[in-house]
């Protein structure tokens, strides 16, 4: 049943809710793939960082993505569009680490189904104001993460035949400006600009910024990795995303004290009766039942 849920595109108006128990998603620096570069960018020049969960097959996923279009022509923002894979046989832009990361920090996999910041979410295609596009500038607009001053570096080198790509990676923030007790892990997002994929039964020929493969680079702010790409479906326009994302601590549970029972002085012997008391009511009804027989 889970699995025939997931497959249903979502048409329900979607106001927009937090995503309980999840940090805020934010970097967006990146390069190309095909040749060896490095970028840096500070925390105010940070676009808002949008997911997008979708499928070639989904109608009004479509709906919602010419809607993020519009948004962004006037509002500072980079989009990833998460294309479903597991159990999928229609689309081929998806990718399990891809199914994987959506389902531990989002749950259900519902196309189409749009994160801001990874802290807010909406589902659907119809409109809780009069346009998406309404609804969209207002979660950007109303909900920024104020980080305070940083910036995220990323150097990459180039595959060759010897080697596979390295990056490099450099956070620098002010852990005072996040939850307490919270960490950041950071990874690598590996982006197809476009690919053409007319075989999508919702009309769309073209694809843009899908998240091909997911790499991990840990919780440390800075540090150096061998990757291995993806194959793009098409083309050679492979992008290269730094991405952290902050961890929040596991809530601590709550252990509500005992209540106690009345007359009971926190002694779980004095509950029972005493083993004297016990053997004089045996006693007593044995000699009960040998005087009754030697009167009959």
């Amino acid at each position: 049943m889970l699995l025939i849920l997931s497959s249903i595109p979502s048409s329900q108006a979607g106001k927009a809710t937090s995503v309980e128990g999840q940090g805020a998603v934010f970097g967006g620096v990146h390069v190309l793939a095909n040749d060896s570069y490095n970028s840096s960018m500070s925390f105010e020049q940070m676009p808002a960082i949008v997911e997008d969960y979708t499928a070639t097959w989904c109608t009004n996923c479509v709906q919602v993505e010419h809607a993020l279009n519009d948004v962004e022509e006037n509002e500072s923002m980079q989009q990833y569009h998460f294309h479903r894979y597991i159990n999928e046989n229609e689309d081929p832009l998806g990718s399990q680490e891809g199914d994987d990361r959506w389902i531990a920090r989002y749950d259900d996999r519902l196309p189409p189904t749009v994160i801001f910041n990874g802290t807010l979410m909406q589902i659907g295609s119809v409109p809780d104001s009069e346009s998406l596009q309404n609804d969209f500038t207002s979660n950007l607009r109303n909900h920024p993460l104020n980080l305070g001053e940083g910036t995220s570096s990323l150097t990459y080198t180039a595959p060759t035949g010897e080697s596979g790509a390295i990056v490099t990676w450099n956070l620098v923030v002010n852990m005072e400006n996040f939850p307490a007790n919270s960490t950041i892990n950071s990874s690598i997002w590996v982006v197809e600009d476009v690919a053409y994929f007319p075989d999508g039964s919702n009309g769309e020929n073209y694809y843009h910024e899908s998240v091909r493969s997911i790499i991990e680079l840990g919780s440390e702010l800075s540090g150096t990795k061998e990757i291995t790409l993806p194959l793009a479906y098409d083309g050679d326009d492979l992008e290269i995303h730094l991405i952290h994302e902050v961890i929040l601590p596991e809530p601590e549970e709550e252990v509500e004290p005992k209540t106690p029972v009345e007359g009971d002085d926190g002694d779980d012997e004095s509950s029972l009766p005493s083993i004297s008391f016990v053997s004089v009511i045996a006693i007593s009804m044995v000699a009960a039942i040998t005087a009754q027989r030697k009167q009959q």
